[in-house]
């Protein structure tokens, strides 16, 4: 695991919200429960989320952001997305409900806890992430 944690690559998702976060569209910090370091080397600030000490780590959420996307919503995500409509911001959740098994078949597993008014994507990170920057930055 820690081998993979080290060779793993940015993904062209990360390259794509650090050029929007650039170009403005995005305010941080780029929360995350993963240890790979991967947003820290797409160049964001990284604030992680996962404590093994605490139910509901400490957490700063921008105070000039209006909504909050979360990518995948299982496990702590949850908690930030809570504390993000308590604070006003939109929620916007991209997730495809599901993953691809080795066999080429679909494993189905629903959202955690959706609100009323959040946005959800049923979309791969992949997918969503590059319609947005489309969206945001046409050419």
């Amino acid at each position: 695991m820690y081998r993979a944690c080290f060779t793993a690559e940015v993904t062209p998702a990360l390259h794509a919200l650090k050029r929007m976060e650039e170009a403005g569209h995005m305010v941080g910090p780029f929360i995350t429960n993963n240890f790979d370091a991967l947003g820290a080397r797409a160049g964001f600030e990284e604030q992680f989320m996962r404590r093994y000490d605490q139910r509901i780590p400490p957490l700063t959420l921008h105070p000039e952001a209006n909504a909050l996307v979360v990518i995948g919503l299982h496990a702590d995500r949850r908690w930030v997305a809570k504390r993000a409509r308590a604070a006003g911001l939109k929620v916007f959740i991209v997730d495809p409900e599901g993953f691809p098994r080795p066999d080429g078949t679909w494993f189905d597993y629903p959202l955690e806890a959706p609100q009323d008014g959040d946005v959800v994507v049923r979309q791969t990170a992949a997918n969503a992430i590059s319609a947005l920057e489309r969206m945001l930055n046409p050419a």
